[in-house]
C-alpha cells in the first residue's frame, strides 16, 4: 500500500465541512483534467488508492486511532481511508461504539446537502441508538391513534 496520507491517532480526524466538500470537488476536477489532458501513463509504477478493508463502513475503528474526542462522535468528518479521499464524494461518522458509517457527500434527492439540517438530523439518528427508542415511540402514537378512530366510529 502507498505512504498514509493521514497521521495515525485522534489528530486524524477532520470536521467536514464546506471547505472539505470544494477540496475534493478540487481534486475530482484535477483528476479528470489530468486523465483528459494527458495521454494513458504506464500504470506499472503507479500504486493506485485501494479501500482498507480495516477502514469499511460497519466495521470498527482500528486501535491505531486511539481514542476518538467526544466532540467529535456523530459529527460528520473528512474521510480517512485514502481511497475515498482522494476522488469520492464521501464522509464519515463515528459513534461512540466507534463504528464507522460512510455517507455519501453529494446532494440527496437533489435537495438536501451533506450541511442541511434535516440531513443532519437524520444521520444523528442513524448513528446513535436512537432508532429502536424513535420506533417504539412511533409505534405507540400511531397505535394509540388507530385506537381513538376505532372507538370514535363505533
Amino acid at each position: 500500500m502507498a505512504g498514509c496520507v493521514f497521521p495515525m491517532g485522534p489528530e486524524s480526524f477532520q470536521r467536514f465541512t464546506p471547505d472539505s466538500l470544494a477540496a475534493i470537488e478540487q481534486r475530482i476536477a484535477q483528476e479528470r483534467a489530468r486523465r483528459n489532458k494527458h495521454y494513458q501513463e504506464d500504470l506499472g509504477d503507479v500504486v493506485l488508492p485501494r479501500r482498507r478493508p480495516d477502514l469499511e463502513a460497519g466495521k470498527q475503528l482500528p486501535r491505531i486511532f486511539a481514542d476518538i474526542p467526544s466532540h467529535l462522535v456523530g459529527v460528520p468528518l473528512e474521510d480517512i481511508d485514502q481511497y475515498y479521499f482522494k476522488g469520492k464524494r464521501t464522509f464519515i461518522v463515528l459513534n461512540k461504539g466507534k463504528a464507522i458509517f460512510r455517507f455519501n457527500a453529494t446532494s440527496a434527492l437533489y435537495i438536501f446537502s451533506p450541511f442541511n439540517p434535516i440531513r443532519r438530523i437524520s444521520i444523528k439518528i442513524l448513528v446513535h441508538s436512537y432508532p429502536s427508542s424513535l420506533t417504539v415511540l412511533c409505534m405507540m402514537v400511531f397505535c394509540w391513534g388507530d385506537r381513538v378512530c376505532r372507538e370514535g366510529r363505533g
